[in-house]
């Protein structure tokens, strides 16, 4: 299990690896390899380096926003299995809806519970193989 980061919020990409690192091996996941990406622009780098599974993405961030970065993934077929999960600020139905229609495939809203996490990471995970 390969899961990306994206947050521009050095605190917020710690709290979200030290909760995914909890999950994962609650959940009893053999392997899981986690990457940080501090914008999207980093983040599209690093996907070019390295296959990956789930990514947490922010929305608003510098160079590259989350909303981009959906765009780009979803554009490319090489990455149409990543699943993509919104961590944002930006919690109107409207943007939840927009960003769904683009190809998100959860939604939080910060800030966000140890709980929330899990089970929006348990709907993600259900159908992938430990």
């Amino acid at each position: 299990m390969n899961l990306l980061i994206v947050d521009d919020s050095k605190i917020v990409r710690r709290v979200l690896t030290n909760t995914m690192t909890r999950y994962f091996k609650d959940k009893g996941w053999k392997e899981l390899k986690l990457f940080e990406a501090e914008d999207g622009l980093i983040a599209m780098d690093l996907m070019k380096k390295e296959p990956i599974d789930i990514m947490l993405l922010d929305w608003n961030m510098p160079n590259m926003t989350g909303e981009q970065v959906v765009d780009a993934v979803r554009a490319n077929k090489e990455w149409n299995k990543t699943r993509i999960i919104m961590a944002t600020t930006e919690g109107s139905k409207t943007s939840v809806l927009k960003m769904i229609k683009k190809g998100a495939n959860g939604y939080m809203v910060k800030p966000f519970s140890e709980e929330a996490i899990y089970k929006t990471m348990d709907t993600i995970t259900a159908r992938m193989s430990k």
